[in-house]
C-alpha cells in the first residue's frame, strides 16, 4: 500500500464529499445552528410557557356550604404562596350571569346539568369543586382542556391546605397538640452530591443519545454518496480501472467519510456543550441567592476522552454504514438499507436512559451500548478509567474488524455490482422467473427475517398450546425455505444439496458430532458460571419438555428442528452463500447466525461449536442428510438427558475443582478432539472421492 497514493485518493474523495451542500449542511448546520436552537429554545419556551400557566388566573367555583365556602376563600388569600396556580373564585350568582349571556347549549341538555357543570361545559368555569352525599369534597374539571386541568391541580393544593387545617383542628378539640403528632417523626433530605455531579449527572443522561446520533447522521451520507452513489453515477467502475489497489481506494474512502463523522461529532459536543453551559450558568444567576456555582472543569477530561473515544466511534459507524450502502445499487435504494442500522444504533444510545443500567465489564464490550455508559458515567463523575479502557480498546477492536470486513467486500465484484433489490427475486412475477435460478443474498436476508417474524408472531398467538406451539413454530421452520424456494423455481437439489451421502461421510458426520457434541458441553461447564441467567433458561426449557408422550417429544423436540432448521441454515443460507463467496466464509456465516438464532448467550459458544460441526459436514459431504442426521441425534441427547438427567447428565455437573473431576475433564477433552479429527478425515475423504466423479 503507497501512503502517498491513499492521501491523494483522500483528499479526492474529501472533495467530493464536500462539493455535496447536503453533507456540509448536516456536518456543520445542524450540530451549530440546529441543537443550540433545540436546547436553549425548548427550555425558554417551556420557562415561558410555565410563567404563563402561573400569571393566568383560572376561573373556579364552590358549590359547597357557606362555612366552608368561607374557610376555603380565607386560606386561598392567606396562604396564596403554596398554590401553584392563581384562582379566581365566582360565586354562584357571577356563575349564572356569565350562563345568561351564553346560548350554546339547548334546552334538554340544560335540565340534564346543574349550572356548575353548564358553565364548565360553556367554558365559563375552568373546575368546580362540590361536595358529595357522603360528605366528601370531589372537584369537576374536564380532563381534554389544558385550563381546567391545571384550575383542578390548584383546587387539589387549596384541598390540600383545608384537609390539613381540619386536621388541626380536629386534634385540638381532642386536647392533643397537633405538631407533635403531625411531625411526630418528621424529616428532610439533603443531597450531598455536589452540583457538579447532579449536573453532569442530568447531562449524561440524554447527551449520549445526541451525540451517537450525530455521528450517526454524519457518517450516513457520506457512506451513502461514496458506495452506493459511486454506482449509481457510474463512477465506480472509472475508479477500479485506476493504478490503485483496493485497500488504497477502500482505505481513502473510509478516512474521509470518518473524518466527516468524527468532525460532526467534535462539532456536536462542543455546540451542544455551549448551549448546556449557557442555560445552567442562566440558571445559577438567576438563583444567586443560594449561593450555588459549577467549577466546569471537572468536566473537561470527560469532554477530551469522549471525544477520543467518539473518533474510534466513528470508525465503526463509518465502516457499518459503508458494508450496508455497498450492497446498495441508488442512493434511494441505500436509504432503505440504512434504516434498520440506523434504528438499532439509536435505541441501542438509549441505555443511559434505562433506569440501573451501568457500564460494568459486561456492558463495555457491547457495541454502541458502551459508549452511551461510557458518556454517562465520565459526566457523572465516575472515574473508573479501567472500564473507559475497555469501551475504548472495544470501538478500536470493532473498528478494525468492520474496515477488514468492509474490505473483504470491496473484493467482490459479486457485491460491488449487485443490483440492490432486484437481487430479491420475490419481488418479480413468478412467469418472468428462470427455472433452476439460485438465491442471491437479498433473498437469503428476507427468508431469514420473515422466518424470525412468523416465529415471534406465532409464538405469541400459540402460547397456550404450549408443547404443540412449540411444533407450530417449527412447523414455520420448516415451510418457509421450500415456499420460497418453490416460488422463485429454484433449483432445490442444488439449493439444499439434495444429494445421497456416502458411507464414509456419514460415518465421518457422526464421529464429527460426538467430538463436537463433548467439546459443546465442556465449553457449556466453563461458561455456566459467567452467564447464570442464559443457564436458568436451558432448565426452564428442560422442565417444559418432561411430562410429554416420549415418541411425541421426539418427533417435534428431535425430528423437526433437525429437518426446518437443517434447510433453513444448511439448506437455503449456505446453499446460497457457497455460490457467492469463499467456502470458508460460507460455513462461518452459516455457522454464526445459527447459534445466534438460538437467542441465549451461553448457547451461542455450544450450539456454535455444534453448528459448525454441522456445516462443515453438510459442505464436505455435499448433502444435507448428513447434517439432518447429525442434528437428530443431537437433539435426541438432550431428551434422553432430560428423561434420564441421573444417568446421562453426571458430565454436565461436574465438579472441575475436584482433582479426580479434572482428569475426567481432560479425558473428555481429548477424546473429543480426536473424534473431531477422525470425522473430519472421513469426510475429506468422502469429499475428494465426490469431486472425482464429478
Amino acid at each position: 500500500m503507497n501512503p502517498a497514493t491513499v492521501k491523494a485518493m483522500f483528499k479526492r474523495e474529501m472533495l467530493d464529499i464536500l462539493r455535496d451542500k447536503k453533507t456540509v449542511a448536516m456536518m456543520i448546520l445542524l450540530p451549530v445552528l440546529l441543537y443550540p436552537l433545540l436546547i436553549v429554545g425548548m427550555v425558554l419556551v417551556m420557562n415561558a410557557v410555565a410563567s404563563s400557566q402561573e400569571e393566568k388566573e383560572y376561573k373556579v367555583a364552590f358549590d359547597l356550604d357557606n362555612s366552608i365556602q368561607s374557610e376555603l376563600s380565607d386560606i386561598l388569600e392567606e396562604q396564596s404562596d403554596k398554590i401553584g396556580y392563581q384562582l379566581s373564585v365566582l360565586s354562584k350568582a357571577q356563575v349564572e350571569e356569565s350562563l345568561a349571556e351564553d346560548e350554546s347549549d339547548d334546552a334538554e341538555e340544560k335540565e340534564n346539568k346543574d349550572i356548575y357543570e353548564q358553565a364548565l361545559d360553556a367554558k365559563k368555569l375552568n373546575a368546580f369543586l362540590r361536595q358529595t352525599e357522603d360528605g366528601s369534597f370531589e372537584i369537576c374539571y374536564l380532563s381534554a382542556q389544558s385550563d381546567s386541568s391545571i384550575a383542578r391541580s390548584g383546587l387539589t393544593d387549596l384541598m390540600t391546605l383545608y384537609r390539613d387545617r381540619v386536621r388541626e383542628e380536629l386534634l385540638k378539640e381532642a386536647g392533643l397538640a397537633p405538631d407533635e403528632i403531625l411531625k411526630a417523626a418528621d424529616y428532610s433530605s439533603q443531597d450531598l452530591s455536589s452540583t457538579e455531579e447532579s449536573v453532569g449527572y442530568q447531562i449524561g443522561s440524554f447527551l449520549p443519545f445526541l451525540i451517537i446520533t450525530s455521528v450517526l447522521l454524519g457518517a450516513m451520507y457520506p457512506a451513502i454518496d461514496v458506495t452506493a452513489g459511486e454506482k449509481e453515477r457510474g463512477t465506480l467502475e472509472t475508479l477500479l480501472t485506476m493504478p490503485v489497489s483496493n485497500l488504497e481506494m477502500i482505505l481513502s474512502k473510509f478516512l474521509s467519510v470518518s473524518v466527516i463523522a468524527s468532525v460532526s461529532a467534535i462539532l456536536n459536543v462542543v455546540s451542544m456543550g455551549c448551549a448546556i453551559a449557557f442555560l445552567v450558568s442562566g440558571s445559577i444567576a438567576a438563583t444567586e441567592e443560594l449561593n450555588l456555582s459549577i467549577n466546569f472543569g471537572v468536566f473537561v477530561p470527560g469532554v477530551l476522552f469522549t471525544i477520543v473515544v467518539m473518533i474510534f466511534f466513528a470508525m465503526l459507524i463509518t465502516a457499518l454504514c459503508m458494508c450496508t450502502c455497498i450492497f446498495a445499487g441508488s442512493f434511494k435504494e441505500a436509504n432503505n438499507y440504512i434504516t434498520p442500522l440506523m434504528l438499532v444504533v439509536m435505541i441501542a444510545s438509549y441505555a443511559a436512559i434505562i433506569p440501573n443500567v451501568e457500564l460494568t465489564q459486561q456492558t463495555a464490550l457491547i457495541p454502541v451500548v458502551n459508549v452511551s455508559l461510557m458518556i454517562k458515567s465520565l459526566f457523572g463523575l465516575t472515574n473508573d478509567y479501567a472500564l473507559y479502557g475497555m469501551v475504548l480498546f472495544a470501538n478500536v477492536a470493532y473498528s478494525l474488524l468492520a474496515v477488514l470486513v468492509l474490505s473483504r467486500l470491496y473484493n467482490s465484484e459479486a457485491v460491488l455490482f449487485a443490483d440492490g433489490f432486484t437481487s430479491v427475486h420475490i419481488f418479480n412475477g413468478r412467469s418472468d422467473m428462470k427455472k433452476g435460478q439460485m438465491p442471491g443474498g437479498g433473498d437469503v436476508i428476507l427468508v431469514l427475517a420473515a422466518t424470525l417474524l412468523l416465529m415471534f408472531y406465532i409464538g405469541v398467538g400459540a402460547a397456550g398450546l404450549g408443547f404443540y406451539g412449540v411444533a407450530l413454530q417449527q412447523a414455520v421452520v420448516l415451510a418457509c425455505p421450500l415456499v420460497y424456494a418453490w416460488y422463485i423455481k429454484a433449483d432445490k437439489k442444488r439449493l439444499f444439496s439434495l444429494n445421497k451421502p456416502q458411507m464414509a461421510a456419514v460415518l465421518g458426520g457422526i464421529f464429527m458430532f460426538i467430538g463436537a457434541f463433548f467439546l459443546a458441553m465442556i465449553l457449556g461447564v466453563v461458561l455456566m458460571p459467567l452467564f447464570p441467567q442464559s443457564t436458568e433458561n436451558v432448565m426452564d426449557l428442560s422442565n417444559f419438555l418432561m411430562g410429554h408422550n416420549k415418541l411425541l417429544t421426539v418427533a417435534i423436540i428431535a425430528l423437526m428442528p433437525a429437518l426446518g432448521e437443517e434447510l433453513l441454515f444448511r439448506g437455503f443460507l449456505m446453499g446460497t452463500l457457497k455460490e457467492k463467496t469463499k467456502p470458508v466464509m460460507a460455513i462461518a456465516v452459516t455457522a454464526i447466525l445459527f447459534a445466534a438464532y438460538h437467542m441465549s448467550v451461553l448457547r451461542f459458544f455450544t450450539v456454535g461449536v455444534i453448528g459448525l460441526s454441522f456445516t462443515i459436514a453438510a459442505y464436505k459431504s455435499g448433502s444435507i442428510y448428513v447434517s439432518m442426521l447429525m442434528h437428530f441425534c443431537n437433539n435426541l441427547v438432550a431428551c434422553l438427558v432430560d428423561w434420564y438427567p441421573d444417568t446421562i447428565g453426571q458430565i454436565e455437573t461436574a465438579n472441575l475443582s475436584d482433582a479426580g473431576q479434572t482428569g475426567l475433564f481432560f479425558l473428555v477433552l481429548i477424546g473429543a478432539l480426536l473424534a473431531v479429527i477422525v470425522g473430519y478425515i472421513l469426510l475429506d475423504h468422502a469429499e475428494k472421492k465426490r469431486l472425482k466423479k464429478q
